[in-house]
């Protein structure tokens, strides 16, 4: 696999985009984000493979829902960077979203170059991007519009909003993924201050824009999938999610320390991510058990990040580990919650409303517009429904 197609990768923005740390840039992302959900018919929520309810806003699905019952928008989302979790993983995820919203697994582009992946059979860049370019097909063929039904693509920074756009323009021009690249991809959270509309087809139209996402500290601290004590930790759980452009991160050495919290509970992936480093097993400070210190000392000494004297340097160590996070090469993921089985109650018990993940309740007739616009686009039967549950119980780690 090619740098080229890495969604992540540090290729230069084009002089359209703003950078999200300048003064002006969040009006202008809430401007473009409102403008994206405000025409499209269809939006695309993408969401990251490795903590998809992290990268969710329960405002943002709310808004859209509201557009649903007013007007006939509709919401899908989007699972990227699947290559990242193992099967069980994902098919859980894919269980657990699909009781709220239409669900679909991609991969919009290859990973970046040593990452850890693990190769889901059929779940490929091709036949990811193709599934979902029919859905949509199949959604707007079966709306009875005199004008061509619009689709958006929204997310956190960094989930892949870009190079979804890009998939499906590569399955409009016939081409690979990469080589169609009308919306730019990189590292660094950007935004193109202007929308264009790319024609399909006589029924399907693509904003070349994603809306970005931008996560509230309230959303962050009620995530209920990570201990988070402070806003430190809150900070940090947004750098490991990708959320904060590397430019703007201060001090990377709490999310380090908050990787490593979320990694010990693991055995098997704190020994990969020694393994990554090829260091040996790592020793907690006397003081307060934290592994932090220990590992970026070694870190530092391994990738060279040293200052005057030899002294490791733990700021630009922290800093390596969070880009090979970023890039996959560390593995790690979150878990999706369980689901409470009914077994052995009354049939009126199991309609009652079911607790989500940050407090909110799925109603009843929720499950009824998963199935009705599942329908809409034609998504029965597709990877991680029921009657495909195990077909890739023996993916490989690549």
């Amino acid at each position: 696999m090619g740098e080229d197609d890495n969604e992540d990768d540090d290729e230069e923005l084009d002089t359209n985009e703003i950078s999200a740390g300048q003064a002006s840039s969040r009006k202008t992302y809430d401007k473009v984000f409102k403008k994206v959900i405000d025409e499209a018919d269809v939006v695309l929520y993408v969401l990251d493979a490795r903590d998809p309810e992290g990268t969710r806003s329960r405002e943002v699905e709310r808004s859209i829902m509201a557009g649903a019952a007013a007007g006939g928008k509709r919401l899908i989302l989007i699972l990227n960077k699947i290559d990242l979790v193992p099967p069980k993983v994902l098919r859980d995820w894919l269980v657990y979203l699909r009781r709220y919203f239409p669900t679909l697994p991609l991969r919009a582009s290859s990973a970046a170059a040593n990452a850890h992946t693990f190769n889901h059979r059929e779940l490929s860049v091709q036949n990811t991007s193709a599934t979902l370019f029919r859905a949509l097909k199949s959604f707007a063929a079966s709306r009875d519009l005199k004008r061509a039904v619009s689709v958006g693509v929204i997310g956190y920074p960094n989930v892949g909003k870009s190079s979804v756009i890009n998939a499906l323009l590569g399955r409009l021009s016939g081409k690979a993924p990469s080589s169609s690249r009308a919306c730019p991809a990189g590292a660094e959270a950007g935004v193109t201050t202007s929308i264009r509309a790319v024609k399909i087809d006589s029924k399907l139209t693509l904003l070349d824009s994603p809306g970005v996402v931008f996560p509230s500290s309230s959303s962050v601290q009620s995530s209920g999938l990570v201990n988070l004590k402070n806003a430190a930790d809150a900070h940090a759980h947004l750098v490991l999610l990708n959320a904060v452009p590397p430019k703007q991160i201060d001090d990377p050495i709490p999310a380090v320390s908050l990787l490593l919290r979320r990694l010990s509970a693991s055995p098997d992936l704190l020994q990969k991510l020694t393994d990554v480093y090829d260091i040996p097993a790592l020793l907690p400070s006397r003081l307060d058990g934290d592994f932090s210190t220990d590992f970026l000392v070694q870190v530092a000494r391994k990738r060279g990040r040293l200052g005057r004297g030899g002294i490791p340097n733990l700021n630009a160590a922290a800093m390596t580990v969070v880009t090979d996070w970023r890039d996959g090469r560390i593995q790690g993921w979150v878990e999706a919650p369980v689901l409470a089985v009914a077994s052995g109650k009354k049939p009126s018990a199991a309609k009652k409303a079911v607790k989500k993940g940050a407090g909110e309740e799925i109603v009843p007739d929720q499950k009824q517009i998963v199935t009705e616009w599942a329908a809409e686009f034609k998504l029965e039967g597709l990877w991680g429904d029921d009657g495909a549950a195990g077909a890739d119980d023996d993916a490989m780690e690549q």
